[in-house]
Protein backbone atom coordinates (compact mmCIF):
# COMPACT_ATOMS: atom_id res chain seq x y z
CA UNK A 1 0.00 0.00 0.00
CA UNK A 2 1.18 3.55 -0.72
CA UNK A 3 2.47 5.76 2.07
CA UNK A 4 2.07 9.46 2.68
CA UNK A 5 5.32 11.40 2.65
CA UNK A 6 4.45 13.38 5.77
CA UNK A 7 4.56 11.98 9.28
CA UNK A 8 5.58 12.48 12.88
CA UNK A 9 7.25 10.16 15.34
CA UNK A 10 8.75 10.13 18.83
CA UNK A 11 11.25 7.56 20.05
CA UNK A 12 13.15 7.02 23.28
CA UNK A 13 16.05 4.84 24.44
CA UNK A 14 17.90 4.49 27.74
CA UNK A 15 16.91 5.32 31.33
CA UNK A 16 17.36 8.12 33.85
CA UNK A 17 19.91 10.76 32.92
CA UNK A 18 21.00 8.63 29.96
CA UNK A 19 17.53 8.61 28.41
CA UNK A 20 17.57 10.09 24.91
CA UNK A 21 14.43 11.20 23.07
CA UNK A 22 14.18 11.71 19.33
CA UNK A 23 11.43 13.72 17.64
CA UNK A 24 11.09 13.33 13.88
CA UNK A 25 8.83 15.42 11.65
CA UNK A 26 8.70 14.78 7.91
CA UNK A 27 7.14 17.17 5.40
CA UNK A 28 6.88 17.01 1.62
CA UNK A 29 10.13 17.29 -0.32
CA UNK A 30 11.21 16.44 -3.82
CA UNK A 31 14.31 14.70 -2.49
CA UNK A 32 15.58 13.55 0.91
CA UNK A 33 16.74 16.47 3.05
CA UNK A 34 17.80 15.66 6.63
CA UNK A 35 18.13 18.31 9.34
CA UNK A 36 19.46 17.17 12.73
CA UNK A 37 19.29 19.48 15.75
CA UNK A 38 19.52 19.32 19.51
CA UNK A 39 22.35 17.37 21.09
CA UNK A 40 25.98 17.65 20.02
CA UNK A 41 26.83 14.21 18.68
CA UNK A 42 29.91 12.59 17.19
CA UNK A 43 30.36 12.56 13.38
CA UNK A 44 29.94 8.78 13.36
CA UNK A 45 26.62 9.07 15.21
CA UNK A 46 25.49 11.76 12.78
CA UNK A 47 26.39 9.49 9.87
CA UNK A 48 24.57 6.55 11.45
CA UNK A 49 21.41 8.64 11.87
CA UNK A 50 21.55 9.77 8.25
CA UNK A 51 22.04 6.22 6.98
CA UNK A 52 19.15 4.99 9.09
CA UNK A 53 16.81 7.70 7.80
CA UNK A 54 17.87 7.08 4.20
CA UNK A 55 16.94 3.42 4.63
CA UNK A 56 13.72 3.95 6.59
CA UNK A 57 12.16 7.20 5.36
CA UNK A 58 13.50 7.40 1.77
CA UNK A 59 12.21 10.86 0.79
CA UNK A 60 10.96 14.15 2.21
CA UNK A 61 12.32 16.96 4.37
CA UNK A 62 13.16 15.26 7.66
CA UNK A 63 13.56 17.30 10.85
CA UNK A 64 15.26 15.34 13.65
CA UNK A 65 15.48 16.79 17.15
CA UNK A 66 17.45 14.97 19.87
CA UNK A 67 16.94 15.66 23.57
CA UNK A 68 18.61 14.25 26.66
CA UNK A 69 16.57 13.49 29.77
CA UNK A 70 18.09 15.25 32.78
CA UNK A 71 15.94 16.09 35.77
CA UNK A 72 18.84 17.36 37.88
CA UNK A 73 18.68 21.14 37.36
CA UNK A 74 21.97 21.69 39.22
CA UNK A 75 23.85 19.83 36.50
CA UNK A 76 22.72 22.32 33.83
CA UNK A 77 24.52 25.57 32.96
CA UNK A 78 24.20 28.22 30.27
CA UNK A 79 26.25 27.22 27.22
CA UNK A 80 27.71 30.67 26.70
CA UNK A 81 30.39 29.63 24.20
CA UNK A 82 27.91 27.92 21.88
CA UNK A 83 25.42 30.78 22.09
CA UNK A 84 28.08 33.37 21.21
CA UNK A 85 29.45 31.23 18.38
CA UNK A 86 26.00 30.93 16.77
CA UNK A 87 25.35 34.64 17.27
CA UNK A 88 28.69 35.52 15.65
CA UNK A 89 27.93 33.41 12.58
CA UNK A 90 24.50 35.01 12.15
CA UNK A 91 26.00 38.51 12.40
CA UNK A 92 28.60 37.61 9.77
CA UNK A 93 25.85 36.41 7.45
CA UNK A 94 23.94 39.66 7.98
CA UNK A 95 27.01 41.81 7.25
CA UNK A 96 28.13 39.84 4.19
CA UNK A 97 24.78 39.08 2.58
CA UNK A 98 22.47 41.67 4.10
CA UNK A 99 20.08 39.03 5.37
CA UNK A 100 18.83 38.83 8.94
CA UNK A 101 18.29 35.32 10.24
CA UNK A 102 16.32 34.69 13.42
CA UNK A 103 18.37 32.70 15.92
CA UNK A 104 15.19 31.06 17.15
CA UNK A 105 14.94 29.21 13.85
CA UNK A 106 18.26 27.48 14.41
CA UNK A 107 18.60 26.72 18.13
CA UNK A 108 16.67 25.08 20.94
CA UNK A 109 17.16 24.50 24.67
CA UNK A 110 19.93 21.98 24.06
CA UNK A 111 21.92 24.62 22.20
CA UNK A 112 21.58 27.06 25.10
CA UNK A 113 22.25 24.77 28.06
CA UNK A 114 25.17 22.44 28.76
CA UNK A 115 25.18 19.43 31.05
CA UNK A 116 28.09 19.67 33.46
CA UNK A 117 28.38 16.07 34.52
CA UNK A 118 26.68 14.09 31.76
CA UNK A 119 28.87 11.35 30.33
CA UNK A 120 29.41 10.95 26.59
CA UNK A 121 26.29 9.91 24.73
CA UNK A 122 25.81 6.23 23.98
CA UNK A 123 25.88 5.69 20.22
CA UNK A 124 23.57 2.70 20.44
CA UNK A 125 20.98 4.67 22.42
CA UNK A 126 21.09 7.47 19.84
CA UNK A 127 20.52 5.04 17.00
CA UNK A 128 17.81 3.15 18.88
CA UNK A 129 15.77 6.24 19.75
CA UNK A 130 15.95 7.52 16.15
CA UNK A 131 14.96 4.08 14.86
CA UNK A 132 11.97 4.04 17.23
CA UNK A 133 10.92 7.48 16.01
CA UNK A 134 11.23 6.31 12.38
CA UNK A 135 8.94 3.39 13.17
CA UNK A 136 6.30 5.81 14.44
CA UNK A 137 6.69 7.99 11.34
CA UNK A 138 6.20 4.98 9.06
CA UNK A 139 3.13 3.90 11.02
CA UNK A 140 1.60 7.35 10.53
CA UNK A 141 2.62 7.39 6.85
CA UNK A 142 0.85 4.08 6.24
CA UNK A 143 -2.28 5.27 8.03
CA UNK A 144 -2.47 8.40 5.87
CA UNK A 145 -1.55 6.36 2.80
CA UNK A 146 -4.59 4.16 3.35
CA UNK A 147 -6.83 7.23 3.28
CA UNK A 148 -5.14 8.57 0.15
CA UNK A 149 -5.45 5.21 -1.59
CA UNK A 150 -9.21 5.17 -0.99
CA UNK A 151 -9.49 8.72 -2.33
CA UNK A 152 -7.50 7.85 -5.46
CA UNK A 153 -9.68 4.81 -6.15
CA UNK A 154 -12.82 6.90 -5.83
CA UNK A 155 -11.52 9.53 -8.24
CA UNK A 156 -10.22 6.96 -10.73
CA UNK A 157 -13.64 5.30 -10.74
CA UNK A 158 -15.22 8.69 -11.39
CA UNK A 159 -12.81 9.32 -14.26
CA UNK A 160 -13.54 5.91 -15.76
CA UNK A 161 -17.29 6.52 -15.63
CA UNK A 162 -16.98 9.89 -17.36
CA UNK A 163 -14.60 8.42 -19.94
CA UNK A 164 -17.18 5.71 -20.71
CA UNK A 165 -19.74 8.42 -21.44
CA UNK A 166 -17.30 10.08 -23.84
CA UNK A 167 -16.51 6.76 -25.50
CA UNK A 168 -20.21 6.06 -26.12
CA UNK A 169 -20.47 9.41 -27.86
CA UNK A 170 -17.59 8.76 -30.27
CA UNK A 171 -19.54 7.15 -33.17
CA UNK A 172 -22.12 9.93 -33.11
CA UNK A 173 -19.38 12.52 -32.74
CA UNK A 174 -17.56 11.11 -35.78
CA UNK A 175 -20.74 11.14 -37.90
CA UNK A 176 -21.53 14.72 -36.88
CA UNK A 177 -18.03 15.86 -37.76
CA UNK A 178 -18.12 14.13 -41.14
CA UNK A 179 -21.44 15.74 -41.98
CA UNK A 180 -20.23 19.12 -40.80
CA UNK A 181 -17.07 18.94 -42.92
CA UNK A 182 -19.02 17.73 -45.94
CA UNK A 183 -21.50 20.61 -45.76
CA UNK A 184 -18.67 23.09 -45.26
CA UNK A 185 -16.81 21.82 -48.34
CA UNK A 186 -19.97 21.95 -50.50
CA UNK A 187 -20.67 25.45 -49.27
CA UNK A 188 -17.17 26.64 -50.13
CA UNK A 189 -17.06 24.99 -53.58
CA UNK A 190 -20.66 25.81 -54.46
CA UNK A 191 -20.64 23.39 -57.40
CA UNK A 192 -23.49 20.96 -58.02
CA UNK A 193 -21.29 18.69 -60.14
CA UNK A 194 -18.92 17.95 -57.25
CA UNK A 195 -17.64 14.38 -56.85
CA UNK A 196 -19.54 12.99 -53.86
CA UNK A 197 -17.08 10.10 -53.36
CA UNK A 198 -14.16 12.52 -53.20
CA UNK A 199 -15.98 14.64 -50.64
CA UNK A 200 -16.74 11.56 -48.56
CA UNK A 201 -13.09 10.54 -48.62
CA UNK A 202 -11.80 13.99 -47.66
CA UNK A 203 -14.33 14.47 -44.88
CA UNK A 204 -13.50 11.00 -43.52
CA UNK A 205 -9.83 11.96 -43.36
CA UNK A 206 -10.61 15.22 -41.54
CA UNK A 207 -12.95 13.50 -39.13
CA UNK A 208 -10.38 10.80 -38.40
CA UNK A 209 -7.81 13.43 -37.44
CA UNK A 210 -10.27 14.70 -34.85
CA UNK A 211 -11.03 11.21 -33.54
CA UNK A 212 -10.08 10.66 -29.88
CA UNK A 213 -10.23 6.86 -29.79
CA UNK A 214 -6.45 6.62 -29.24
CA UNK A 215 -6.61 9.04 -26.32
CA UNK A 216 -9.45 7.06 -24.75
CA UNK A 217 -7.47 3.80 -25.05
CA UNK A 218 -4.37 5.40 -23.51
CA UNK A 219 -6.39 6.84 -20.64
CA UNK A 220 -7.79 3.40 -19.83
CA UNK A 221 -4.25 2.05 -19.76
CA UNK A 222 -3.11 4.92 -17.52
CA UNK A 223 -5.98 4.26 -15.10
CA UNK A 224 -5.00 0.58 -14.88
CA UNK A 225 -1.37 1.51 -14.20
CA UNK A 226 -2.45 4.00 -11.54
CA UNK A 227 -4.54 1.34 -9.77
CA UNK A 228 -1.53 -0.99 -9.79
CA UNK A 229 0.86 1.62 -8.40
CA UNK A 230 -1.33 2.67 -5.48
CA UNK A 231 -1.43 -0.98 -4.36
CA UNK A 232 2.38 -1.22 -4.38
CA UNK A 233 4.49 -1.36 -1.22
CA UNK A 234 7.33 0.45 -2.99
CA UNK A 235 7.76 4.26 -3.12
CA UNK A 236 5.80 5.32 -6.22
CA UNK A 237 5.28 9.05 -5.68
CA UNK A 238 7.49 10.16 -8.57
CA UNK A 239 5.96 7.65 -10.99
CA UNK A 240 2.43 8.62 -9.95
CA UNK A 241 3.31 12.26 -10.54
CA UNK A 242 4.50 11.49 -14.07
CA UNK A 243 1.47 9.30 -14.79
CA UNK A 244 -0.88 12.05 -13.58
CA UNK A 245 0.75 14.46 -16.03
CA UNK A 246 0.17 11.97 -18.85
CA UNK A 247 -3.48 11.58 -17.85
CA UNK A 248 -3.92 15.36 -17.85
CA UNK A 249 -2.31 15.57 -21.30
CA UNK A 250 -4.68 12.99 -22.81
CA UNK A 251 -7.73 14.68 -21.27
CA UNK A 252 -6.61 18.05 -22.66
CA UNK A 253 -6.14 16.50 -26.10
CA UNK A 254 -9.69 15.14 -26.07
CA UNK A 255 -10.96 18.58 -25.14
CA UNK A 256 -9.03 20.27 -27.95
CA UNK A 257 -10.28 17.82 -30.60
CA UNK A 258 -13.98 17.88 -29.82
CA UNK A 259 -16.71 20.37 -30.64
CA UNK A 260 -19.49 18.54 -28.80
CA UNK A 261 -20.85 20.40 -25.78
CA UNK A 262 -21.59 17.12 -24.00
CA UNK A 263 -18.02 15.89 -24.46
CA UNK A 264 -16.57 19.27 -23.45
CA UNK A 265 -18.63 19.25 -20.25
CA UNK A 266 -17.36 15.77 -19.44
CA UNK A 267 -13.78 16.87 -20.15
CA UNK A 268 -14.22 19.71 -17.65
CA UNK A 269 -15.35 17.20 -15.01
CA UNK A 270 -12.31 15.01 -15.77
CA UNK A 271 -9.92 17.96 -15.55
CA UNK A 272 -11.26 18.81 -12.11
CA UNK A 273 -10.76 15.24 -10.88
CA UNK A 274 -7.25 15.02 -12.37
CA UNK A 275 -6.26 18.28 -10.67
CA UNK A 276 -7.41 16.92 -7.30
CA UNK A 277 -5.39 13.76 -7.92
CA UNK A 278 -2.34 15.82 -8.90
CA UNK A 279 -2.49 17.75 -5.62
CA UNK A 280 -2.73 14.56 -3.57
CA UNK A 281 0.06 12.83 -5.49
CA UNK A 282 2.52 15.46 -4.24
CA UNK A 283 2.10 13.94 -0.78
CA UNK A 284 2.90 10.37 -1.81
CA UNK A 285 6.22 8.77 -0.87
Amino acid sequence: MIQSMTGYGRGTAGKGTKKITSFIKVVNGRYLDIKIRGLEIEPDDYSNIRNLIVEKLVRGTVHVNLELENKNAESISFNEARFEAIEKILLEIQKKYGRHLDMGDFINSNDLFANRDVQSLDSKLIKDCVNNACTEVIKMRKSEGKVLQADFKKRLNSLSEVLSKIEKRLPEELDNRSEKYKNKIIELINNNSIDESRIAMETAILAEKADVTEEVVRLKSHFDQFHGMISSNEPVGRRLNFLTQEIAREVNTIGSKTSSNDVINNVIIMKDEVEKIREQVQNIL
